[in-house]
């Protein structure tokens, strides 16, 4: 494939190299040109403007789930990861003596939700990771009979580290606690396929990996639980025939749009659809295996310098996130700033997270810094 072309997308490679698409990711073209269409319509406004902007909603629905394996129906429009985890939280049943199974050191998005059951009783357990790694086994371990739901990152966000989804689904259909999964380091960057490796239940908001403004994200909920949720936001767009205003008629939706209250927030949609429209011309296997070969790049070169690599990178395990340490951490991060590389500091080393744009040049001018700074120590 032709990276230099999808590359072209990204104008701000001409100026630095972002290594952050775990924190937040330039817009490409597309997405800058989806939010100039939007903003030319809404000045004009004419009578037919709001059908299209629903039916242009209608088709991101579905392109979300084609690039997640899901179906259109079992899609809805959050504003961010955190919202789509706290309605789940919310809308579960849950009785005083009820757990959850959650990690320690995960992103506060897929744990304040939960801490937020303690006024119904619900206790929350964080497991320690071993090795920066929690396993299905780790999980069975933790659950008993009053656990109501497992709450687990696809890949962590310090680390990198991608999660067995399909063993720990296992687990969890096994003790019939709902799997809840915090997707946003994954989803954009892997090919994730929610009908075969299993989760209840997956957030993602836009900003990182999947190329799309921060403010409108996904949430995948499966048909085997959907109405288990009970939606604790509600609006007129709830219910089943939402054109029709009066009579009420208090029949809730039964499919994932139940957690939409109201009118959509079109802006993001057009953003996030023309973010996922790039991926899926692409090809989610074709992003997956470019940022992994990156990350092999990047993690082979820093160890030929001695670095340490913190991260996973088993064959199963491995992910766009790569972090290393080498030498006094902030002073290497401010080296990497000063040269125009944009990274964070994470498990007491530096983080990568490459995306699919990223080229041979880039990998050579992170290197690069990272000699001088050996060098110079």
């Amino acid at each position: 494939m032709d990276w230099s072309r999808w590359r072209q997308e990204f104008p701000s490679a001409e100026r630095v190299v972002h290594m952050n698409h775990a924190g937040i990711s330039p817009l490409p073209r597309c997405v800058a040109a989806a939010l100039r269409t939007f903003a030319d319509e809404g000045l004009l406004l004419d009578r037919h403007v709001y059908q299209r902007w629903e039916a242009r909603a209608e088709a991101v629905r579905g392109a979300a789930a084609r690039l997640i394996g899901a179906r259109a129906h079992e899609v809805a429009f959050v504003r961010n990861t955190s919202e789509g985890l706290s309605l789940v939280a919310s809308g579960l049943p849950w009785q005083a003596g009820d757990n959850v199974v959650a990690v320690a050191d995960e992103y506060p998005s897929n744990v304040y939700p939960w801490f937020g059951l303690r006024r119904f009783g619900v206790e929350t357990r964080l497991l320690v990771r071993r090795q920066l790694r929690v396993t299905a086994t780790d999980i069975a371990a933790a659950i008993d009979d009053r656990t109501r739901a497992v709450a687990l990152s696809a890949v962590d966000w310090q680390s990198g580290f991608r999660a067995d989804l399909a063993a720990v689904s296992e687990v969890c259909r096994a003790r019939d606690a709902l799997l809840v999964v915090d997707g946003i380091q994954s989803v954009g960057a892997l090919a994730i396929d929610v009908a075969a490796c299993g989760p209840d239940v997956l957030a993602a908001g836009g900003h990182k990996w999947l190329l799309a403004p921060e403010g409108c994200g996904l949430l995948y909920v499966s048909d085997r639980v959907v109405e288990r949720i009970h939606p604790v936001v509600l609006g007129w767009k709830s219910v089943e025939d939402a054109d029709t205003y009066l009579p009420y008629h208090f029949h809730l939706r039964r499919d994932a749009a139940r957690f939409e209250a109201g009118s959509a927030p079109h802006l993001g949609i057009h953003a996030l659809g023309a973010a996922i429209d790039l991926l899926i011309a692409i090809g989610p296997a074709a992003v997956e295996a470019r940022v992994l070969e990156i990350t092999d790049q990047l993690a082979d070169g820093l160890r030929q310098l001695g670095a340490t690599i913190l991260s996973p990178r088993g064959p199963a395990e491995r992910s766009a996130i790569l972090t290393f340490a080498f030498g006094d951490t902030p002073s290497l991060h401010q080296a990497l700033t000063e040269a125009g590389i944009v990274v964070r500091q994470r498990l007491g080393g530096i983080r990568l997270a490459p995306h699919f744009y990223n080229d041979a040049s880039d990998i050579a001018r992170v290197l690069d810094v990272v000699r001088r700074f050996r060098d110079r120590a």
